[in-house]
């Protein structure tokens, strides 16, 4: 009998089950699931994160599968609630802690094939050519599509929707075949999976053309080594802190020795800090005490070698720091 983990809530119900199939199937049975090299999502008229956006860190399920899918399952997470709103971090974060579930239970990593969080961003999980634990007794036969939350107490969002019904239409053909059947886990578990709000949308996802947003890796800053406020605003959405492009309450006497520093600065002569900054020093590794929230040359210091550009305490015109800075957050990380 395969394993089974089951989500439960307070009351004892099952709200989403994940569990091996019995025994492999497929022309690659019985390969051994050791370093299985990442096969990330192929180029698609749909958004779908890779893999190593996220920092897939285990292995990619535990076995190739050959020609396409004859059913696809709905599922939901019944993990953290994120908001519409939610950073780009946030929901990598959220990535990394299904995949340790499902690596915990089953030793294959994450379980499902792809992730849609209340944004309607999308990230790849399981590849679709290799074998996850979503659906037991199904795995080899059928894919995945996980919406990242607790849809018996919470309704999906439209763009989760939308980005559902894209991919559902996009995989015809190309991970299942065209008449695959789209389901919800409680139509073949005992579960409550993927949540009777979920279950409830499941003719949108099937009947609906869709779309989704720009992919998890936003790109779209100009790396010119100047931090104005849309570098700012990207710093602020990496870290979770309010969204305005303005970093306040900054000591005026820095202002004129850092001239890479331009539009959202707020240079005043009774500096306070920014959280944004407080958040950016833990970030970079600075002990708490430093944690002062001011640019100031320590944290430029800091930052620097961080970054693994030269160390001089100042951000200059066309700063190299600010240049891979600005190239990290286009890869969606600081």
């Amino acid at each position: 009998m395969a394993e089974v983990y089951e989500i439960k809530d307070d009351e004892g119900n099952v709200l989403e089950v994940l569990a091996a199939d019995d025994e492999p199937q497929g022309e690659t049975a019985g390969e051994v699931p050791t370093e299985v090299e990442p096969t990330d999502v192929e180029p698609t008229a749909v958004s779908i994160a890779s893999r190593a956006s996220w920092g897939a860190r285990y292995q990619d399920g535990d076995l190739t599968l050959t020609g396409l899918a004859i059913e696809v399952w709905v599922h939901h997470s019944v993990t953290a609630q994120l908001s519409a709103g939610a950073s780009i971090a946030a929901e990598q974060e959220q990535m990394r802690a299904l995949e340790s579930v499902g690596q915990t239970r089953f030793g294959t990593g994450i379980s499902y094939n792809v992730v849609v969080f209340p944004s309607g961003r999308a990230y790849q999980g399981v590849s679709w050519n290799r074998r996850g634990t979503h659906t037991g007794g199904r795995n080899s036969t059928s894919r995945s599509i996980c919406f990242a939350g607790n849809y018996e107490t919470n309704q999906p969002t439209a763009a989760q929707i939308s980005t559902a019904a894209a991919i559902y239409r996009e995989g015809k053909q190309r991970w299942w075949t065209q008449g695959a059947p789209l389901g919800g886990h409680r139509d073949v578990s005992q579960t409550a999976c993927p949540g009777k709000n979920l279950y409830a949308r499941l003719d949108e996802i099937r009947d609906g053309d869709g779309s989704t947003p720009p992919p998890p890796d936003p790109g779209g800053l100009v790396v010119d080594g100047f931090w104005g406020s849309s570098t700012t605003r990207r710093v602020q959405q990496e870290l979770g802190t309010t969204v305005d492009g303005v970093v306040s309450s900054q000591s005026v006497a820095w202002r004129d020795g850092n001239p890479g520093l331009t539009t959202g600065w707020q240079w005043v002569s009774d500096a306070q800090g920014s959280r944004m900054i407080a958040a950016l020093q833990a970030k970079i590794g600075m002990d708490s005490g430093a944690r002062d929230g001011k640019i100031g040359p320590q944290t430029i210091r800091a930052l620097q070698r961080y970054l693994g550009t030269p160390v001089d305490g100042i951000i200059s015109r066309e700063s190299r720091a600010v240049m891979a800075l600005q190239r990290r957050l286009n890869d969606g990380r600081i």
